[in-house]
């Protein structure tokens, strides 16, 4: 199966908290972006190769929560206006979160 290319939104909540998570896949661009928002100032974004994608499901719901938590263990202070945490390189999250291309796989983080 192949990957489609677009940009997806997706609502999460993480401890109580709303996110909106934005993964932009257009081929055009030279990295995967994800991004999340905890409001219209304030948000994670995180730069993936393409070929680090292919072994992960950025848009699968317990990655994002992976990387919005991992995001908050990091400093990220989502509950401030004007707070910004990049990740330029991210591949090394998928192992060092467990992000996975399975669709039924459980939240161990």
């Amino acid at each position: 199966m192949g990957k489609t290319f677009r940009k997806r939104s997706k609502k999460m909540v993480v401890n109580g908290a709303q996110f909106l998570c934005v993964i932009n896949e257009f081929p055009t661009n030279e990295f995967v972006n994800f991004k999340v928002y905890s409001s219209k100032t304030s948000y994670f974004e995180v730069l993936f190769t393409w070929e680090g994608c292919w072994h992960f499901i950025p848009h699968m719901p317990s990655n994002c929560e992976r990387l919005i938590r991992y995001a908050i263990e990091s400093g990220w202070e989502f509950s401030a206006e004007k707070k910004i945490l990049k990740i330029e390189q991210g591949d090394f999250l998928i192992d060092k979160l467990g992000l996975t291309n399975c669709l039924h796989s459980s939240l161990n983080y």
